[in-house]
């Protein structure tokens, strides 16, 4: 048997009902021993109780007992909440981080009314680049967020880690990745969410890996994968910017130069830039010295512009300029300063400015004039010159600026545009209708300019000019001879291998050296404006169904040739052989032609008339060829073949009746109808002759005929009158073109039916047509020996009776071309071709 236990410890488990009750004992041997044994409990507190042992228990055992039993107990160990909170803290800001600015524009001028003066900020939803992991961002934030709350540590682990990959590898690969600044500062940088995301990202990652130390290796494997995911998110799903634009790019081919959407930029950063002026050329300008470098003019308010400096698909602002109602059309870039044409709208003065790109802001408004005569601009703009408006702009191929007003053209080198700059040095007239219109030049020396308002010329430079629009029948159909075609150019340019490009209405066309005239692939019409550059492209300004757009050909020069020429014009529109007439001619283009005032009142009273914008051919009181000023209150008005001029006014009367002024030289002379007029009666057109004027009343077919002496009498036809239509002869007949017909109308009323019929006809000038087939097309007048005669643009004809024309003179006999006008004074003809006139008199 065993010694016996000196001390028997019960554990605190034991119960009554137990059947058995295990009881640990151990002696002060080294040996404990165990037994099983029915317990024979004693009373928890004994009836008598015992005397104290006077010795005292052993403490050293006792406590090494008691560490012994709790070994077999289970202990649950509570988690610390200190990293939950953290956790859950740093998703919550990070959710908050989103609306601070993500992105900031540091820009000398103010944006806008709630920007700070000189930033512009932009919150993380702001970036449509990032949209997708700000929308990833956001979510990952709120489970680790939830799961912080609910202290659920299996789901916070992952959740935290991949969160905060998730915002340093989207930070750091794109968020931040900004392009560089501009010398003077401007450009981006990334604002305080950003940053702040950056380092609650870090927090959070810190976080999970804390968290993921002590776990087993199938949460660890789930912790990477989902670290993992986030960083391939992180790197993948953002970008530093949406995607550059990139055209496909054909070189001879159209494509457009900037993603331009309704006349607006939109850069890959989300800058807007909206095209400032009329013409989309005038917006966007190169580098003039041949550098890279692309400036855009947008529109910031309805008196304000700014300009941008457009690299890399990023758009960075510049200058803010304050110009008032007009914008101003952009030159370009030179030596860090923006050349720009300034005013020139509704005959204002235009000014050539030079801006310093250092410059906040510039009031080029030319609204104030200094003491000294000069115009106001803002500190350190440079006025290099100033002229009379309106003011028109164009780019050369040869690296020429040509500016063009009323009656003069400037064509001045780039290199010339600096302090000191003189006008009048740079004044240029290839010829007969150029001052005042636009001139293109090539580096070869082929000038191409518009001669009138549907005439263009071109010269090159081993032989004379030709005339190449405005002298073909309507209705004619682009053909290889760009003469026999049928264009309205609004837009023309040189390259600089000296094609000709012509833009209109029409689809966009080239004119090669060899004189072959072809249409350029993908069909572009509605071109507003054609810019040659110096690197052989070609840029196109149109206005496709609303809002503007700018399309480029790559290689344009080299690849014109490549083009398939136009077919072959036909017999009617064949202008290739002009005929010759029975009659030479000497031509002559007259000196600056003044315009006067008439001396008299609208009435016809001596005094001075309030004058309107419109002018007619005539001779001044001295005698002189001038434009004379028609008054404001005139309803018509017709020059009478002798040098004087014709109109009607309504009188001041009660009931109204109209009234018709003749005034020769200095005196006028007044022919009163004595029926009222009806109130609003409109008047449509009229024609004179010596002592005679016809006016057409409205629509209704009724014509009132003045002369001679105070005779005025009603003539009624029945026919539409076409625009212009109308010529009145000395004999006392008149002409009506009516439909497509040319008519006389005798005094008494009788008609008679000259030439015309067909809607599509053949120019006067053709000879074996039947005279049902000749056009009505052109300018009909009186001529010099009283008969009717026509110009069809190329060609002076008489007709002599029905379907009886003589053809008295051709472009070999010096007849202009695709003249604006024709006004017969005495024996000589003269043709307005632009600002120019051009007096035609026989030779003999």
């Amino acid at each position: 048997q065993p010694t016996p236990p000196s001390t028997v410890l019960l554990h605190p488990a034991i119960t009554p009902e137990h059947s058995q009750t295990r009881i640990a004992a151990r002696s002060s041997l080294k040996s404990p021993h165990w037994a099983t044994r029915t317990p024979d409990l004693e009373p928890l507190l004994p009836e008598h109780p015992r005397e104290s042992s006077e010795n005292p228990l052993n403490q050293s055992e006792l406590r090494e007992t008691f560490l012994w039993l709790s070994s077999f107990t289970a202990s649950r160990t509570r988690q610390p909440t200190i990293i939950p909170l953290l956790a859950g803290a740093a998703a919550a800001v990070l959710l908050l981080s989103t609306t601070l600015p993500w992105r900031e524009l540091i820009d000398p001028v103010a944006l806008g009314p709630t920007s700070e003066a000189g930033l512009a900020r932009a919150q993380l939803w702001d970036l449509p680049y990032a949209f997708t992991w700000a929308v990833l961002v956001a979510i990952a934030a709120s489970v680790t967020l939830g799961a912080a709350v609910a202290r659920a540590v299996l789901v916070l682990r992952p959740a935290a880690l991949a969160t905060g990959v998730l915002v340093i590898a989207g930070s750091l690969a794109a968020l931040l990745r900004l392009p560089p600044r501009l010398s003077d500062g401007v450009g981006y940088r990334a604002g305080l969410g950003a940053w702040l995301a950056l380092s609650l990202g870090v927090l959070l990652l810190a976080v999970g890996v804390w968290l993921s130390l002590r776990i087993g290796p199938r949460e660890l494997a789930i912790v990477v994968a989902t670290g993992l995911v986030g960083v391939g998110v992180g790197l993948f799903v953002p970008a530093a910017a949406d995607p550059q634009y990139r055209p496909s790019v054909v070189a001879g081919v159209p494509h457009r130069l900037l993603d331009l959407e309704g006349g607006q930029l939109e850069d890959r950063l989300g800058m807007r830039v909206s095209i400032g002026t009329s013409d989309p050329l005038d917006s966007i300008a190169p580098t003039l010295d041949g550098t890279p470098g692309q400036w855009l003019l947008g529109r910031t308010g309805s008196e304000g512009s700014t300009v941008f400096e457009y690299r890399d698909g990023v758009a960075l602002p510049r200058v803010a300029l304050s110009h008032g109602v007009t914008p101003p059309a952009l030159l370009g870039v030179a030596a860090d300063r923006l050349l720009l044409v300034a005013g020139g709208a509704n005959g204002r003065p235009f000014a050539i400015l030079s801006v310093p790109l250092d410059l906040v802001a510039a009031d080029i408004s030319l609204s104030h004039q200094n003491p000294d005569g000069s115009y106001y601009v803002t500190p350190g703009v440079d006025v290099l010159a100033t002229g009379p408006g309106p003011a028109f702009t164009h780019r050369n191929a040869d690296r020429s600026i040509v500016i063009w007003g009323a009656t003069t053209t400037w064509q001045i080198p780039a290199d010339k545009l600096k302090t000191g700059l003189r006008l009048q040095d740079f004044v240029v007239a290839p010829g007969p209708g150029a001052p005042g219109n636009a001139v293109s030049t090539g580096p070869d020396g082929t000038t191409a300019w518009r001669a009138s308002k549907t005439g263009l010329a071109l010269r090159r430079t081993s032989g004379e000019a030709q005339q190449i629009t405005g002298i073909a029948p309507a209705g004619c159909e682009l053909s290889s001879d760009v003469a026999s075609s049928s264009l309205t150019i609004e837009a023309f340019a040189v390259d600089v291998r000296g094609n000709l490009w012509l833009g209109g209405s029409s689809p966009t066309s080239v004119v090669t050296p060899d004189g072959v005239h072809r249409v350029m692939p993908g069909h572009v019409a509605a071109v507003d404006s054609i810019e040659a550059r110096p690197d052989g492209s070609v840029l196109l300004g149109v206005s496709p169904g609303g809002g503007d757009q700018v399309l480029e050909v790559t290689d344009a020069a080299a690849a014109a040739s490549s083009y398939p020429a136009a077919p072959s014009p036909t017999a009617r529109c064949d202008r290739r052989e002009p005929a010759d007439g029975i009659t030479s001619y000497r031509a002559t283009v007259l000196p600056q032609v003044s315009v006067v005032d008439p001396p008299v009142t609208p009435e016809g009273q001596p005094g001075k008339a309030v004058s309107g914008t419109s002018t007619q051919l005539a001779l001044d009181s001295q005698g002189r060829v001038a434009r004379i000023r028609v008054p404001k209150a005139a309803h018509v008005w017709a020059p009478d073949g002798h040098g004087g001029l014709w109109w009607t006014v309504a009188t001041r009367s009660k009931p109204s009746t109209e009234t018709a002024v003749h005034l020769k030289g200095g005196s006028a002379s007044v022919v009163r109808d004595p029926a009222p007029v009806a109130a609003g009666q409109p008047v449509e057109s009229g024609a004179g002759a010596g002592d005679r004027l016809i006016t057409a009343v409205g629509g209704s077919g009724l014509y009132n005929v003045y002369g001679p002496g105070q005779q005025v009498k009603r003539l009624r036809v029945t026919g539409k009158l076409r625009q212009d239509g109308l010529v009145q002869l000395p004999s006392g007949s008149a002409v009506m073109v009516l439909g497509e017909r040319l008519i006389e109308v005798r005094p008494d009323g009788h008609t008679t039916t000259l030439l015309g019929g067909a809607a599509s006809g053949w120019p006067i000038s053709s000879a074996g047509v039947p005279a049902t087939q000749w056009t009505t097309d052109g300018q009909w007048f009186a001529g010099p020996d009283g008969k009717l005669w026509g110009y069809d643009g190329s060609h002076l004809a008489r007709v002599d009776g029905p379907g009886k024309v003589t053809l008295v003179a051709g472009p070999t006999q010096h007849v202009p071309q695709a003249a604006d006008e024709v006004t017969v004074i005495g024996t000589s003809l003269y043709f307005e071709l632009g600002s120019d006139v051009v007096r035609l008199e026989p030779a003999g």
